[in-house]
């Protein structure tokens, strides 16, 4: 089954076109990897997956139905969204902001339950921001911030993730656990497309990469067929040194000095 499908995707900011007749297919099931330069397109296509902007041509499709048929509730409660800015303007608590997460589920004057409780305790439980609770959103950590965005996604139960730059703000150690959360989620059935600036850690972990490059797809397959030294340079306009991670065998990259 597709999980999303992007076809003849046009999409432009005033009178110039990002996209023009943009085509993907991500599987259900998979994690895909999307990078590419500031300016790529990158998070405007998750924008567009994510149905918050409208394409002026073409079609955006989950699961095999037009996102423009599901209703708000039915896709909120499919996709999860994690986008990279998270302002709030009020100083809720990070358990409501996560609650927030359940409003799918809930009528118009229905409050939660247990089981929304339980559901909200243990996602941010997941993520490791539990001790956050009853802390309020705007007096914590940028990188906590984003742990508790995730988790807001997490409480939708959502069958496909889109994240962009879920890992930004965050110190290695919690990288390296939102990774694995991502891979676990994944093993687990959902759909998750990554947005990151971060090549190697797209390369460890994504089973494909999307390269984006001026709104056009420079390549899209395994992570040792898009993370060369020949797109890298073509793309970015800077000389790399790739290698293989000495534990999987990934491609890795370097600049080199000067």
């Amino acid at each position: 089954m597709k999980g999303i499908e992007l076809s003849g995707l046009a999409f432009g900011y005033g009178e110039r076109l990002l996209f023009d007749g943009f085509n993907l297919e991500v599987a259900a099931g998979e994690f895909l990897g999307v990078i590419g330069p500031n300016g790529a397109g990158k998070s405007t296509l998750l924008k567009l997956a994510a149905g918050l902007l409208r394409p002026a041509r073409g079609s955006v499709c989950i699961l095999e139905r037009e996102l423009r048929t599901i209703g708000r509730a039915e896709a909120a409660r499919t996709i999860g969204v994690v986008l990279q800015e998270n302002p709030f303007a009020f100083d809720y608590t990070v358990e409501d902001v996560v609650m927030m997460g359940r409003n799918p589920y809930l009528g118009r004057f229905q409050s939660p339950g247990k089981q929304d409780r339980k559901v909200v305790e243990g996602a941010l439980e997941f993520v490791d921001a539990l001790f956050l609770c009853d802390e309020r959103i705007n007096g914590i950590s940028a990188g906590e911030r984003q742990r508790v965005v995730l988790a807001r996604a997490l409480a939708q139960e959502p069958k496909i993730l889109l994240l962009d730059e879920a890992t930004s703000h965050l110190d290695i150690a919690h990288q390296q656990m939102i990774a694995r959360i991502l891979v676990e989620l994944n093993r687990q059935g959902r759909t998750v497309v990554l947005l990151s600036h971060d090549l190697n850690l797209a390369a460890l972990y994504c089973s494909r990469i999307l390269l984006l490059d001026k709104g056009r797809a420079a390549a899209c397959d395994v992570p040792e067929r898009v993370i060369t030294c020949e797109l890298i340079r073509a793309v970015y306009g800077v000389e790399p040194i790739v290698m293989q991670h000495p534990e999987t065998g990934r491609p890795q990259v370097l600049l080199r000095k000067g």
